[in-house]
C-alpha cells in the first residue's frame, strides 16, 4: 500500500494538481486493502474451512499427535451421533479422552506462528519510513505528490496555465461613483488592468479565443480572494465587479472536455487614491495683533480631485472648544478660490485674547467618507487698547515733563544775573546739553515703539518725530560750538567772546524747545479728545447693532437672540461707563485747557441703559423698544459734543493740518467721481459685449455640447489605459494633466463657462502634444514596437480630437478683442485713454503725498495706496486696450472703490484710539510690507554719532532696541 502511495505521489507530482487525485487515492488504498484482506483472511479460511484440515494443520505444528487427531475426527461423527465400526463405543470414548488429555497442554499462541507477520510490520515500518526519507529529501517531488493526493486544489491550482492568450478584444466600462460628477468610460482594446477610483462599478467584456462551458475570473495571485462569475453568451465573456482595493485578476475556462486552463499573467486592479482636498491660507499677517476685535480678511485656496463639498474656517480662542464659520459651498466645484471676512465672536474677544484659525475644506467622497484637508494654522490676538493709548500718554507726559524742565533750565540759566567765569559757564551749558540729549533719546524711543507698533499711529509718529527732528537739529548744531569751545578751553584761550557765540544759538534753541513743548501739549490733548469722540462713535455703532438685535427679536423670539442682547445691554454699560470715566480723568489732569473743559456729562445715558435690564426681562417689548431709541438720542447728542470738541480744537491748534487733509480729501474725491463715471460705462460696455456673445453662442449651444461629449468620449477611451512598457516612465504626468482637463471640460461647458472652458481645450490640446513628443522620441531609440506604434496612434487620434474641440470653442468663443465690432473696439480704446489719464493724475498725487509725509496725517499710507491704485488703474487701461472689457472694467471698478475707502479712512480721526475701528483688515499688497531703508540709513548714520559720557550706556540700549 505504502508503494501504491508512493507510486501515486509521483505520478500526481508529474500530472499536477487535481480535484480527483484524493478520490483516486481513497480507491486506491481500498482496493489494496481488500486484496490483502482477501490474501490474509480469505485463503486461511478456505484452506482450514473442514475439521479435517484443521487436525493435519495442528498435527503438523505438534507431530506427536498428529496421527491421534485425524484418527479422533475420522472416528468422529460431523452431526454428533455415536461412533460406528469394529470399535466397541466405550474404546473410542476412552481414545477421545486420552487425545484431549494430550491435546490439553498445547499453547494455541504457539501452535500459530508471529514470525511472518513480524516480517510484514517490520516491511510495513521500513516503508513508511522510506516514505517519510523520500517526502523529506525530495519535497518537490515525492512530499509535493503526497501533499497533492490529500489536497482539494483551488480553481486556479486545478487549471493549467495557459502560454497563449485565452481572451481577446478586451472592453471596458467604468461607471465612476455618482460624487466624482465623471461620466461612464469606455475603453476598447484594453490591456485587461482596470484603474479607476474605489466604488468604480466595472464590466469586463471579452472574446474568448477557446470554446468553454464554464467561466470566471479569479481574483488575486491564485485565486485566493475570491471569484467572480463570468457570463458566457453570443461568443462574447463578460463579467462585473466593484472597485474596494488593490488586486488582480486572472480569466479562468473549462472547456468541455479536459482540464481547465487560466491565463499565466495576471490583469491587474489598481484603485485609485481620492486624496484629501489642498488647502492654502492667505492672511494680513501670520500673527497679526489688533487693538479691537474687527473684521480680518482672509484668503483661501481649495481644491480636490473630484470636487468640494464644504469649505469652513475653523478657530479656537485662547484654550477654549473648537468653533466652525461655514464659508462656502462648493457645490462639486474642484477648485475654489476667494476672501471672506473673519470676524470670531466678539462677546469671548476680551484684552489679550489668542485666536488660532485656519481652514477646512471637505470632499464629497460618499464610498470612503469625506475626507478634510486643512491649511496651516494663522493667529491673531487682542491687545488692550485703553491700556495702551494710558501708558503711551503716560510716556509722553514724561518726555513733556522733561522738556518743560529743561526749558526751564535754560531759560533761567540765560537770564541769570552776574557773569559767571567763561569756563564754569561753557560747563554749564554741555550739562543742559548733555541732560536734553537724554530727554531726546526718550523721544525717539517713543517714536520707534510707535513705529513697531501693528497700531501705531502715524500721523502721531510724523509729529513726534518732527519734534524730535527739529530739536535734533539745534543739539547737533550746538554740540559742533561746544566742541570748539572745549578744544578751545583745552588749549587755555577761552575767552567770554568766544562763548558768546553760544548766545544766539541758545536763544535760537530756547524758541524751538518752547515750539515743542506747545506741540506736544497740543499732541497729548488732541489724542485725548479724538480718543473721546471715537469712543462716542463706537457707543453709537453699539447701540445699533442693539436696535438691530432687537427687531429680530421682536420678529421671531428667538431665546438666542435675548441673550445676545443681554450682553450687548452690558458691554454698552461698560462703555458709557468708561467714557464717563475717561472724561472725569481728562478733567482732573487738566490735559487741555479750560477752553475743552466743558465735556457732555453721561450721567443721563447711564440711567437710560440701566432701564433696559429690567424692560428686558419684563418682556415689554414696545417699551424696550421706546427706552433704546431714547438712548440712541442721548447716545447721538453725546457723540455730537464730543465730535465738536474735537475738530474745534484741531482747527484751532493744527489749522494747516486741517486746511491740507481737507485738500487731500477733495482731490481723492475729484479722482474717485471721474473713475466711477469711467467705471460706469465700461461696465455698460462690458454687457453689452458678453450679450452678444451669449446670443451667438446659445443658437448653436446643442450642437456644440452633443460634438463636445463625442469628442470628450473619443479622448477619454484614448488616453485611459496603461502606456506599454516600452513607452518607459514620465508619461504619467502629461496623461493625468490631460484627463483632469477632460473631467474639467465635461463640468465647465454644460455650465455655460465659455471662456475657461477655451482655455482648457487649449491646455488639453498642449498636454497631449508634449505626450505625443515623448512617445516619438522613446521610439526613436528602440526596435519597431507594436504595442508602441499602437499607442502613439491612439495619442495621436486624442491629440486630433482635441484640437477640433478648440477650434471649435475658439471659432464660437472668439478672445476679447476679436468680440468686439469696429465700433465698440473704438470705444473701448477711448476708455483705455480716458483710464490712462486718471491713472497719471492719481500717479502724481501719489508722490505729491510722499513729499508731505508729516505735514497731512495719513499722507504715508495714502501715498502708497494712490500708488497701488495708479498701479490697477494701468491695468485696466491695458485690458480696455487690448479689448478685454470685462476685466478692464472690473479693475477700474474695484480702483473707484480703493478710492472711496481711502477717503473715507482719511476723514477718520488722526489720533484716536483705533480699538472702535470697524474696518476689516485687508491683506496687504506685494508693495505694501517693504521695510523703510530710508530710516535705517538714518539709524545706521546716527549711531556712528559719539554719545555724550555721561548717556552712553542709555543710548547704546536705545539703539540695540532698535536694531532688534
Amino acid at each position: 500500500m505504502l508503494a501504491a502511495v508512493i507510486l501515486l505521489g509521483l505520478i500526481a507530482a508529474w500530472v499536477g494538481p487535481a480535484s480527483s487525485w484524493s478520490r483516486v487515492t481513497v480507491l486506491a488504498l481500498l482496493a489494496l486493502w481488500c486484496l490483502g484482506l482477501g490474501v490474509g483472511l480469505g485463503l486461511p479460511m478456505r484452506r482450514l474451512r473442514s475439521m479435517r484440515a484443521i487436525a493435519a494443520f495442528a498435527g503438523s505444528r505438534h507431530p506427536p499427535l498428529a496421527s491421534d487427531l485425524l484418527s479422533a475426527i475420522e472416528l468422529g461423527a460431523s452431526d454428533g451421533r455415536e461412533p460406528t465400526g469394529a470399535a466397541s463405543p466405550a474404546m473410542t470414548r476412552a481414545f477421545f479422552g486420552a487425545v484431549a488429555e494430550a491435546a490439553a497442554p498445547l499453547d494455541p499462541s504457539r501452535m500459530l506462528p508471529l514470525r511472518d507477520s513480524l516480517r510484514a510490520a517490520l516491511a510495513a515500518a521500513l516503508a513508511a519510513l522510506m516514505l517519510v526519507l523520500a517526502a523529506a529529501l525530495s519535497p518537490g517531488t515525492v512530499g509535493r505528490g503526497l501533499h497533492l493526493l490529500v489536497h482539494q486544489p483551488t480553481r486556479f491550482e486545478g487549471a493549467t496555465l495557459a502560454r497563449d492568450p485565452l481572451v481577446a478584444d478586451l472592453r471596458i466600462t467604468y461607471q465612476y461613483p455618482a460624487y466624482t460628477g465623471l461620466s461612464p468610460q469606455v475603453v476598447e482594446g484594453s490591456t485587461g488592468d482596470v484603474l479607476a477610483l474605489r466604488g468604480t462599478r466595472v464590466l469586463l467584456e471579452m472574446r474568448p479565443l477557446h470554446s468553454a462551458r464554464h467561466a470566471m475570473l479569479l481574483l488575486g495571485e491564485s485565486g485566493e480572494e475570491g471569484e467572480i462569475p463570468a457570463t458566457l453568451a453570443a461568443g462574447r465573456l463578460s463579467a462585473r465587479l466593484v472597485l474596494d482595493q488593490d488586486n488582480s485578476y486572472r480569466v479562468w475556462l473549462s472547456p468541455l472536455l479536459g482540464r481547465p486552463v487560466s491565463e499565466a499573467r495576471p490583469h491587474r486592479i489598481v484603485v485609485e487614491a481620492d486624496r484629501p482636498p489642498e488647502v492654502d491660507i492667505m492672511a494680513p499677517s501670520d500673527h497679526l495683533q489688533l487693538a479691537a476685535p474687527r473684521p480680518v480678511e482672509v484668503g483661501f485656496h481649495a481644491h480636490d480631485d473630484y470636487g468640494l463639498s464644504r469649505i469652513e474656517i475653523v478657530y479656537r480662542i485662547d484654550q477654549g472648544p473648537e468653533q466652525r464659520i461655514p464659508i462656502k459651498d462648493a457645490q462639486g466645484a474642484r477648485s475654489v478660490r476667494g476672501t471672506t471676512l473673519f470676524e470670531p465672536t466678539t462677546a469671548m474677544l476680551t484684552p489679550g485674547a489668542q485666536v488660532a484659525y485656519h481652514i477646512e475644506a471637505y470632499d464629497r467622497d460618499d464610498i470612503s467618507g469625506s475626507k478634510m484637508g486643512a491649511s496651516r494654522t494663522l493667529y491673531l490676538v487682542i491687545e488692550n487698547p485703553r491700556e495702551a493709548l494710558d501708558e503711551h500718554l503716560a510716556a509722553e507726559h514724561v518726555v513733556l515733563d522733561k522738556l518743560v524742565g529743561i526749558l526751564a533750565d535754560r531759560v533761567e540759566f540765560g537770564e541769570k544775573g552776574g557773569e559767571p567765569p567763561a569756563l564754569e559757564r561753557l560747563w554749564r551749558w554741555r550739562d543742559l546739553h548733555d541732560s536734553e540729549e537724554s530727554h531726546l533719546v526718550l523721544l525717539g524711543r517713543l517714536v520707534d515703539e510707535q513705529r513697531r507698533r501693528a497700531t501705531g499711529n502715524k500721523t502721531l509718529v510724523a509729529s513726534l518725530g518732527g519734534i524730535a527732528d527739529r530739536l535734533g537739529k539745534q543739539m547737533r548744531e550746538e554740540a559742533d560750538l561746544l566742541k570748539g569751545l572745549r578744544s578751545q578751553a583745552d588749549r587755555g584761550a577761552l575767552t567770554p567772546a568766544r562763548l558768546s557765540r553760544l548766545q544766539p544759538a541758545g536763544a535760537r534753541h530756547v524758541a524751538e524747545l518752547e515750539s515743542a513743548v506747545l506741540v506736544l501739549d497740543d499732541l497729548i490733548g488732541r489724542q485725548r479728545l479724538d480718543d473721546l469722540a471715537e469712543l462716542g462713535k463706537e457707543l453709537t455703532a453699539a447701540h445699533q447693532r442693539l436696535q438691530d438685535l432687537l427687531a429680530r427679536y421682536q420678529a421671531a423670539g428667538d431665546e438666542a437672540l435675548r441673550r445676545q442682547i443681554e450682553r450687548e445691554i452690558r458691554e454698552l454699560r461698560g462703555r458709557i461707563a468708561e467714557l464717563a470715566r475717561k472724561i472725569a480723568e481728562v478733567k482732573a489732569r487738566n490735559e487741555v485747557a479750560q477752553d475743552w473743559m466743558n465735556m457732555p456729562d453721561p450721567k443721563q445715558a447711564m440711567e437710560q441703559v440701566a432701564r433696559l435690564d429690567s424692560l428686558l426681562e419684563k418682556g415689554d417689548a414696545r417699551s424696550l423698544g421706546e427706552a433704546l431709541a431714547e438712548l440712541g438720542r442721548t447716545l447721538a447728542t453725546l457723540q455730537q459734543a464730543l465730535d465738536e470738541n474735537a475738530d474745534q480744537f484741531a482747527r484751532e491748534h493744527f489749522p494747516q493740518e486741517s486746511r491740507a487733509l481737507a485738500e487731500v480729501m477733495k482731490k481723492i474725491g475729484d479722482l474717485e467721481g471721474d473713475q466711477r463715471s469711467l467705471a460706469t460705462d465700461g461696465k455698460a460696455l462690458a454687457e453689452e459685449t458678453e450679450a452678444a456673445q451669449e446670443r451667438r453662442i446659445e443658437a448653436q449651444r446643442e450642437a456644440l455640447l452633443a460634438k463636445a461629449k463625442q469628442i470628450l468620449d473619443g479622448v477619454q477611451r484614448r488616453i485611459a489605459g496603461t502606456p506599454p512598457h516600452e513607452a518607459g516612465p514620465g508619461l504619467g504626468a502629461d496623461l493625468e494633466r490631460a484627463r483632469d482637463s477632460v473631467r474639467q471640460l465635461r463640468r465647465q461647458l454644460p455650465a455655460k463657462e465659455w471662456a475657461e472652458a477655451r482655455k482648457e481645450s487649449e491646455r488639453l490640446v498642449a498636454g497631449l502634444r508634449r505626450t505625443q513628443g515623448t512617445v516619438v522620441e522613446r521610439g526613436a531609440g528602440q526596435p519597431p514596437s507594436p504595442a508602441l506604434e499602437g499607442y502613439a496612434a491612439q495619442i495621436n487620434e486624442a491629440s486630433a480630437l482635441a484640437q477640433d474641440l478648440a477650434s471649435e470653442l475658439a471659432r464660437l468663443v472668439p478672445r476679447s478683442d476679436e468680440a468686439l465690432t469696429p465700433a465698440q473696439r473704438t470705444q473701448a480704446h477711448g476708455l483705455g485713454e480716458r483710464q490712462d489719464g486718471i491713472g497719471e493724475r492719481t500717479e502724481r498725487f501719489a508722490q505729491d503725498l510722499e513729499k508731505r509725509q508729516g505735514q497731512v496725517p495719513g499722507a504715508d499710507i495714502a501715498g502708497a495706496e494712490l500708488g497701488g491704485i495708479a498701479g490697477q488703474m494701468r491695468q485696466a487701461s491695458k485690458d480696455l486696450r487690448q479689448g478685454a472689457t470685462v476685466e478692464g472694467a472690473g479693475r477700474a471698478q474695484e480702483a473707484a472703490e480703493r478710492l472711496a475707502k481711502l477717503r473715507e479712512s482719511l476723514g477718520q480721526r488722526p489720533l484716536g484710539s483705533s480699538r472702535a475701528s470697524r474696518e476689516p483688515v485687508r491683506i496687504p499688497g506685494a508693495d505694501e510690507s517693504r521695510a523703510p531703508r530710508e530710516w535705517r540709513e538714518d539709524l545706521m548714520e546716527a549711531m556712528r554719532e559719539p554719545a555724550p559720557e555721561k548717556f552712553r550706556d542709555e543710548v547704546r540700549r536705545y539703539y540695540e532696541e532698535l536694531v532688534r
